[in-house]
């Protein structure tokens, strides 16, 4: 199944005070370029996150945005000073032994309210707690990114099927030329040999060395048949279960080289022209294949 490289994904999801929002974009790129944003908090889950988008995509510009929102009662913690709270302690036993004061216990509740003895705190996420809701929320991205990608790879699939289709019918249109093209030479050949003599003994044995040497120089059945192995590849790659931009591309610059030798080799006009509506084709076909995963 042919997938674009291009496409959106979004996940989100929330347990035991933490919300998760995953959104993935993807566009065209030569080999998987993955770019994570994420909070510094779940910087220890990144090679996680990294392996799980490279065992699903294999080419594209990926880029992950990720957010992590905690709960209040989740996010905070209170911290005691102990060091200041015996420091507390000892001035306020020195404050009684100098001035002699009356005699009361010291409160838990009291030596608590001391400036800085208490403090609340925020905490980071407990990794262990959230990172299965993460990878639940980062399959749906990816599942929802996957989903587009290949709608859109649908879709050209159908333009490029279509395309190839016109190439096919081009290439035996050339086919069905060639031999028409040999026997028109061979009578301009004749004509012009015998206008040059003019009545005089054809040389028939030079005559036929030309012609020969001509059908070498011009014959393009060795350009048609690989121009059919690389369509009848080509076909079955599109249909294939693996990612197959990188092939796909491959094959179009071999279709193109052979028809540009085709384009060499031809001095017809027909084919000539055929030639050009197959090189439009394929550089059409291309342009879609660049965005091919």
């Amino acid at each position: 199944m042919v997938r674009s490289m291009t496409g959106y994904g979004r996940g989100g999801e929330s347990r035991n005070g933490y919300s998760f929002t995953v959104e993935i974009k993807s566009v065209n790129h030569r080999h998987l370029d993955l770019v994570i944003r994420a909070p510094r908090d779940l910087l220890a889950l990144e090679e996680k996150i990294r392996r799980t988008i490279h065992e699903r995509l294999s080419r594209g510009r990926v880029e992950v945005f990720i957010s992590l929102e905690i709960a209040s009662e989740y996010g905070k913690t209170v911290e005691v000073d102990l060091d200041l709270a015996e420091s507390y302690y000892l001035a306020l036993q020195k404050l009684d032994s100098s001035f002699q004061l009356a005699e009361k216990k010291l409160s838990i509740g009291e030596l608590a309210g001391f400036p800085d003895i208490l403090k609340v705190v925020k905490t980071g996420p407990d990794l262990e707690l959230v990172a299965p809701l993460l990878d639940l929320v980062l399959d749906q991205a990816l599942s929802n990114l996957i989903q587009q990608r290949s709608e859109e790879g649908n879709r050209l699939e159908k333009d490029i099927t279509r395309r190839l289709e016109t190439l096919q019918k081009l290439v035996l249109r050339m086919r069905e030329k060639g031999p028409a093209v040999l026997e028109e030479y061979r009578n301009k050949l004749n004509s012009r040999l015998e206008e040059i003599l003019r009545g005089n003994e054809l040389d028939k044995q030079r005559f036929f060395m030309e012609v020969a040497l001509f059908t070498e120089r011009s014959n393009i059945d060795e350009e048609l048949v690989r121009l059919d192995s690389h369509l009848e590849s080509f076909f079955a790659a599109l249909v294939g279960d693996e990612a197959v931009g990188r092939k796909l591309d491959f094959l179009l610059q071999e279709m193109n080289r052979e028809i540009n030798t085709i384009a060499a080799k031809s001095s017809d006009l027909e084919i000539s022209r055929l030639v050009v509506e197959g090189k439009s084709e394929i550089e059409k076909i291309r342009e879609q294949v660049q965005n091919i995963e």
